[in-house]
Order: C-alpha cells, then structure tokens, then sequence
C-alpha cells in the first residue's frame, strides 16, 4: 500500500467520499474519511529533517470489519499530539511528510478499547514510509452519540433506485454492482473490486460503479487508479458534486493542490451549499495558509451543518494557528454545549482545560 509523499508539511483535511446505491428505496450513500488537521496549542514540531518519511495504517474491529464511523486517529512525538487524522470508510489512514523520530499512533474513541501503536521513521531509509494495522475492540459499554443524524454519514439528496438504471444497463451488470455493494459491506474491498471491474466491462458507461471503484481504490491506498475512476466519473456524470469532490480528494492525498483546489471549485460550482464542501475549502485553504478565507468558509460549513463536530474543531485549528486562544476557548464551550456527547467531546475538553489553564491569573486590585 505505497504512497506519494505529499509535497508540504503542513497538516491538512481529506476525505473521500464513496457511493454506494443500495436495491429498491434503501439511499445513495456517501460515505468520508474526516480528517482535521492537528490542534496545535501543544507543541509544534518543524521538519528541518531532510529524510521524511509516512506513517500509513488501517483499522479493523476485533470481528474483521471496518468500523462504522469515523475514528480519529493521534500522531504522538515527545509525549504531545502533533497531528490528528479521521480514517476513511474503510479504516485508512495516514501521517505524511514526517522527521525521523519515534511516533505513537493513538486511537482513542468513546466505542473502542484505547490503542497506543509505534512508529519509528527511521533516516537511514530513502523517504520511509511505516505501515500499521490497527485492531480495534469495541467498548462493553457504548453510548450513543446524540450528534449522529442522516448527514452525519454523509446522505446523498439525491434518492436512486437501481431499478432506475434497468433499462439503461444490462441486467448482468447491475448484478455484478449489488455484489460490489455486498463485498463493500462485508469489508471484502478485493471481492468488491473485482465486481465492479466487471460491471464497467459490461456497462462502460455505468459511472455508479466507477465511482465505487475509485472509493475501494482509495481505501488500498492505489491513487493513480482511484483517480482514473473519478475522472470517468465526472465525465459520464458532469452533474454531481461528489464526483469532483472525490477528484479534489486524491489531489490533496498527493499533494497535488493546485489540482484539488480546481476540483473542488467544480464541486462548490454544482453545490455551493453544502456543508462538506465547505469544509473541504476551509481545511485547503487552512492548508494553503490563506486563514482569512478558511475561516470565513469554516464558519459557513458550521451554519449549514452544525451537528458536525469536525467542523468545529477544524475551525479550533484555525484560531489557535492565529493565536486565539479565547476565541478557540468559546468555540470549544459552543461545541460542548451543543454535542455534550459527541465521541469528539473528550478531545475538546481536554484542549479547553488546557487553553484555561494557560491563562495567566487575574492580578488583584
């Protein structure tokens, strides 16, 4: 599972979206890899190193599957969180463009036993790049999260049938797209690919399974092919969105950003309004150190979303990056207030107590 190192070192967001188009009135659904980029009140690394290397892994639950919802992943160095990542639908995840040091990948969720996993980037190695595979087992006990609603899995507006597409492809092919569907489910990504291949040797134009393909592609970390998919996508469907989210995705996942942003601005063209989108513009325009503008688009993805944890804290990102603390301190009180129990809770007020407490102390009168 190679990949390109990217070409800053600066944290950024990523995250794919996958469609998967269920039989009879089940949803189109798009499913993401929420990736905030590392809140950064602690301790700032620099990169001088001229070796860097990567740190790629993927997560499973103890019964094979992937898990059900985004997991935050933590980069570790020194004892201080230096980055943060979401894994993707399929349980991928990756640190890129890292000194040679000792790193600690720490996956600690609300529904899962904590893990604590090294990773050393050794310099003796030509760009590294260490591999982990991260087992998780769920909690006994497991609350619910009162922020989960139909968006927060990334629901597509857009209500397909396949009956629908019976008479425009063959029979043989929207076979072999439900069995695509039903590996994708039981997290056989290799047996879904292997049928959705087939699909689009039937029905060439059948960008439903293209689409699919690029999203099994990304979860193996095969962007070059991912990519190729997307782009048959948005051809044989210039109307969605999310095929050009998808592009601006793997762009990013390269390092290619000139690319993502163009992408993106297609995507944000089609649908200006939506959330993730929004999102996706904040985190790349954070990424690209135009802050003004990322707030401006964060701040808008909130309003159209504000059940999403993730966007807050990416906004949280923003503030500390400028220097606002008290400003990051009531962002983190207005999430905690409005999502007490989202599985992103413990993380916000770990970062809040730490924000009060360095606050110097009144001087009495």
């Amino acid at each position: 599972m190679g990949l390109p190192p990217v070409a800053e070192a600066s944290p950024f967001f990523h995250e794919v979206v996958r469609v998967s188009v269920q039989v009879h009135t089940r949803r189109l659904i798009q499913v993401g890899l929420l990736c905030v980029s590392a809140l950064i009140l602690l301790l700032p690394f620099a990169t001088a190193q001229q070796t860097l290397g990567n740190i790629v892994g993927h997560i499973s639950v103890v019964r094979g599957d992937t898990p059900p919802e985004a997991v935050l992943v933590v980069l570790e160095v020194r004892g201080a969180p230096m980055d943060s990542v979401y894994a993707d639908s399929s349980g991928t995840f990756g640190f890129h463009n890292l000194g040679p040091n000792p790193y600690y990948v720490v996956v600690n969720d609300d529904h899962y036993e904590p893990v604590r996993r090294e990773a050393v980037i050794d310099p003796s190695q030509q760009a590294p790049t260490v591999y982990l595979e991260i087992t998780l087992v769920p909690r006994k006990k497991d609350k619910p999260d009162s922020s989960a609603s139909p968006s927060a899995k990334g629901s597509n507006p857009n209500m397909i049938d396949l009956h629908e597409y019976s008479e425009r492809f063959p029979k043989k092919a929207l076979k072999e797209f439900e069995k695509g569907l039903s590996a994708d489910a039981g997290g056989k990504p290799d047996d879904a690919i292997r049928h959705y291949l087939k699909a689009v040797e039937i029905a060439p134009d059948f960008y439903l399974a293209h689409n699919n393909l690029g999203s099994d592609y990304v979860s193996k970390s095969d962007f070059p092919d991912a990519r190729k998919e997307f782009e048959q996508v948005v051809k044989l469907n210039q109307s969605d969105a999310n095929g050009y989210f998808n592009l601006s995705n793997v762009c990013m996942l390269t390092g290619q950003l000139p690319a993502a942003q163009q992408f993106l601005d297609e995507g944000l063209r089609r649908q200006p309004d939506s959330a993730f989108g929004q999102f996706l513009l904040g985190s790349l325009n954070l990424r690209t150190n135009k802050l003004a503008q990322a707030e401006i688009a964060l701040l808008r993805a909130i309003q159209l979303d504000p059940t999403k944890a993730q966007y807050r804290l990416q906004l949280v990102n923003l503030l500390l990056q400028q220097g606002r603390k008290d400003a990051a301190a009531s962002q983190l009180r207005d999430l905690l207030a409005a999502l007490p129990d989202s599985s992103y809770s413990a993380q916000a007020r770990q970062v809040l107590q730490k924000l009060e407490a360095s606050k110097p102390a009144a001087v009495p009168n």
